[in-house]
């Protein structure tokens, strides 16, 4: 398994490549984090009014069920065995397939400070191979990226195969684990995001600071209004097709 890239790529249009698909995992972790921050607020917000939860169960249900599909489908995604895939599983692969892509000089090209020894520094710290009398051809070590891969592998193949068999697939409910927690689901993407970042600093340069953004309003003032104001005209709304 691997990256879908021409047979002729040169090692920078590799290196693009990577950064444009590290990146869009980024993305998409970063949209998990809001999520599951805004399912923690509304189950929260239904924890706290026990009228609430009485009368409306059923809306927090059909949040849940799609938090939990969407939440599925991120750890599903990032290890599906697809060859081409653009995801954490065939990028690794990528890497440990071609890693003199990566080199110090490419590395140090991409620095945007005037300081070659920060960033020297700064790709040391992921224990590259070295090349005898040629510093600038250091390399990803292909035994380091195969070690990442296998712990994420490890770390979520259990969530990957109950996704592909209740959410990807329609599959015979016959050996189905049903054991499956909301905390095995976070752990699993929890291990996911460290590799991520790792992958998402070294080629981006750019470190995560936080998975959860931080709204810039107030999120709780929507529950402190009055939702539905003309009962009549919500039914029928609600009645009708888009």
């Amino acid at each position: 398994m691997s990256l879908r890239l021409p047979r002729n790529a040169s090692p920078d249009e590799r290196l693009a490549a990577w950064i444009r698909v590290v990146e869009r995992i980024y993305d998409e972790q970063v949209r998990q984090g809001w999520r599951h921050k805004t399912f923690r607020l509304f189950r929260a917000v239904f924890n706290n009014n026990s009228a609430l939860s009485a009368s409306g169960g059923f809306l927090f249900n059909w949040m849940a069920e799609y938090y939990l599909d969407a939440a599925l489908m991120v750890v599903r995604r990032e290890l599906d065995v697809q060859d081409g895939t653009e995801n954490l599983r065939n990028l690794l692969e990528d890497i440990i397939e071609h890693p003199e892509v990566l080199t110090r000089a490419r590395y140090r090209r991409q620095w945007k400070r005037n300081d070659d020894s920060l960033a020297n520094r700064a790709f040391d710290s992921f224990r590259p191979t070295k090349v005898a009398d040629s510093v600038d051809d250091d390399y990803i070590d292909p035994a380091a990226v195969t070690s990442d891969l296998e712990r994420v592998v490890a770390d979520g193949e259990r969530l990957r195969v109950y996704a592909e068999r209740t959410r990807a697939h329609r599959t015979p409910e016959q050996g189905v684990d049903t054991s499956i927690t909301f905390r095995d689901l976070h752990q699993a993407i929890a291990d996911l995001r460290i590799v991520v970042g790792k992958y998402y600093a070294l080629l981006t340069l750019a470190t995560v600071a936080e998975w959860e953004p931080v709204a810039q309003y107030d999120t709780l003032e929507p529950f402190a209004s009055v939702w539905m104001k003309d009962a009549y005209a919500v039914d029928r709304d609600a009645s009708g097709d888009e």
